[in-house]
């Protein structure tokens, strides 16, 4: 199937239909000859819907809501490799009048009148701050909707709030974890270079390698060989803020897909025990797929409520991984903006707490509870972390370092990683102490 043709179809079902993008672009990719040049239109399409359906509005005779779903995502698309893609303008122009004409042939003169009006015009239109006003050109500008941007500009001002809009709109990196149980960094390090796989380190995770976009990550070296898994440097930091240790019983809420279950294990040696729970019966089989390939055996799988599930046995260490609004991700998951509402952060808080209590109760004397998530979000993170520990007077932050480009600073507790300041997906993580009775 044509790449183009591919990412139209996609399109639709992402932004008309509302259907996850990993799904959709998923159930396309064998069918095109370039997956990574899908992925790359078809996300950044996805990122800036605000942005191109701006200019659309700007030179079409009729309103974008007003076109049909084929009319609509056919320009955003062209305006989209015109703006910011760059690519040869008539010969961008042209393939999509021909995408039109297999399309919607009654429609054949009215997208080659508005992407031509476009080339034409575009120059003479810049986002105005004047017109839109602070919010509305943060939103046009970085194309997110414009309740997030007011809430960031509170929290966070201005310029952090460019910053971290700018961020969510690059091209997601791969980052990969080594699995210390078959392999080490150098190794691996020495494999990419003779299969000329082009590579960093991460600047935050010894064990976090950062590969160019490579297409199908299962085409990577050693990916069969279960040594690394796929897994953000945010990501990668939760477990070894966690620091379990070689014997140890690790309860893991909210476990799926296991990138930090089986960092877990590998941290702990595979000896012990670590309990997997998550609410899903298909992300619970990612699990153990995951254990399977990269060799471990100390992990078992529960299929249960976190907010809910208890256990007779107590545990020396907890983690939840909170299901959360996705804010500090916005980069690797292209739909999420659109998904969220701001009623959104509210439920979630209220099932974040519950699931943290419930975990709260699983906890030895003496044991560490860690919660993190993918948000940046006070309501979710430091203000939730906080109302706990004024109603549970049993636990207490527990200070941590980490031995990476965060020097020898000590955090007190809690780290808020954000996109733009640490340059990576935004995280937050709290390490709590369970006070000895």
């Amino acid at each position: 199937m044509d790449v183009r043709l591919a990412a139209l179809k996609c399109l639709i079902k992402i932004l008309e239909y509302n259907k996850f993008f990993d799904e959709v672009f998923n159930s396309c990719a064998e069918k095109v000859k370039s997956p990574s040049e899908l992925k790359f239109i078809l996300s950044g399409a996805v990122k800036y819907k605000i942005t191109l359906d701006y200019y659309i509005n700007r030179v079409s005779s009729r309103k974008v809501k007003k076109l049909s779903p084929v009319v609509r995502n056919i320009l955003r698309l062209g305006v989209y490799e015109l703006e910011f893609l760059k690519k040869p303008e008539y010969a961008a122009v042209n393939s999509y009048v021909e995408l039109c004409a297999k399309q919607d042939k009654k429609s054949i003169s009215f997208v080659n009148a508005v992407l031509r009006s476009f080339l034409r015009k575009k120059n003479s239109f810049a986002i105005n701050e004047k017109e839109l006003g602070t919010i509305g050109f943060i939103s046009v500008k970085y194309s997110h909707p414009e309740w997030l941007v007011e809430k960031w500009l509170k929290t966070y001002g201005r310029e952090q709030t460019e910053k971290i809009c700018d961020y969510n709109n690059r091209p997601a990196s791969t980052s990969l974890r080594i699995n210390t149980l078959k392999t080490n960094l150098d190794s691996l390090l020495k494999t990419f270079s003779e299969s000329n796989i082009n590579f960093k380190r991460s600047r935050y995770s010894k064990n976090c390698i950062i590969v160019s976009e490579a297409g199908n990550v299962r085409n990577i070296p050693g990916y069969c060989e279960g040594q690394w898994v796929v897994q953000g440097e945010s990501s990668s930091l939760v477990s070894e803020i966690l620091a379990p240790q070689p014997g140890e019983k690790i309860l893991d809420f909210c476990a799926a897909p296991g990138a930090k279950t089986t960092h877990i294990a590998a941290l702990m040696k595979d000896q012990g025990k670590v309990l997997a729970i998550d609410i899903s019966p298909e992300r619970i089989k990612r699990i153990s797929e995951n254990c399977s390939r990269l060799g471990i055996k100390s992990v078992e799988t529960i299929t249960g409520d976190a907010a809910g599930l208890e256990f007779e046995e107590k545990f020396d260490r907890v983690l939840v991984d909170a299901p959360c609004s996705n804010t500090g991700v916005f980069a690797a998951r292209p739909d999420a903006r659109w998904r969220k509402t701001p009623e959104d952060i509210n439920t979630l808080s209220e099932l974040q707490m519950k699931i943290l209590k419930n975990a709260a109760k699983q906890l030895k004397p003496g044991g560490i509870l860690v919660y993190s998530t993918c948000s940046i979000e006070p309501e979710e993170n430091e203000e939730l972390i906080n109302s706990f520990l004024r109603e549970n007077k049993k636990f207490k932050p527990e200070k941590f370092k980490l031995d990476n480009v965060f020097g020898n600073e000590e955090f007190p507790g809690m780290l808020q990683i954000l996109q733009s300041k640490q340059d990576i997906d935004g995280f937050f993580i709290a390490k709590l102490l369970k006070c000895s009775e």
